[in-house]
């Protein structure tokens, strides 16, 4: 009897671990299958952030391309405004062009308009017509100042228009002596 009683006792046994065997091979590939669904959604979501990555650094790319293309435009812009600015300084010739070129250039003009005033004075004084001398006389002297036409302060005007300047003035105080 003893023997009968151990055969059906390896029966159940063998029965279990079938199940049991089963169990585990169904539930390992359960886990398998969750780890490829897993590493699948990560996959994917790797795949989303670089494409976002890839976006942003392309944006930042056209942006750094469109700065340095402005900065490149900038730079033209520069030089050219340099060399005109050079070839200015280079026409008004004068120390005080290479640190003022606005005053070189107003500077330049208020000697211009004292040439011309000085013309006109000579040509009316040479025309005998004293009261028009003596009237631009007067405005020359009041725009300008007589010190300034004598080149007596720090913004006077050259020697040229100093001397015609003195020879304009003693012109004019020969004719009022001779009045």
């Amino acid at each position: 009897m003893d023997e009968k009683k151990k055969p059906e006792q390896v029966k159940p046994e063998k029965k279990l671990s079938r199940t049991t065997l089963t169990f585990y091979i169904v539930g390992l590939f359960s886990v398998a299958i969750a780890l490829i669904l897993i590493s699948y959604v990560a996959q994917a979501r790797a795949d989303r952030q670089l494409d976002t990555l890839t976006n942003q650094l392309n944006e930042q790319q056209t942006v750094a391309q469109g700065a340095t293309q402005k900065m490149e435009d900038l730079q033209v812009q520069y030089d050219i405004q340099r060399t005109a600015l050079d070839k200015v300084r280079e026409v008004l010739d004068t120390e005080l062009a290479k640190t003022d070129v606005v005053g070189a250039t107003e500077q330049r003009m208020a000697e211009r308009e004292v040439y011309a005033l000085l013309a006109r004075i000579n040509a009316q004084l040479l025309a005998d017509n004293l009261t028009d001398a003596k009237q631009a006389y007067d405005e020359l002297v009041q725009k300008y100042s007589e010190e300034r036409l004598l080149g007596n302060t720090e913004d006077g005007f050259d020697a040229d228009i100093n001397k015609l300047f003195q020879a304009v003035q003693q012109q004019i105080n020969n004719q009022n002596r001779e009045e």
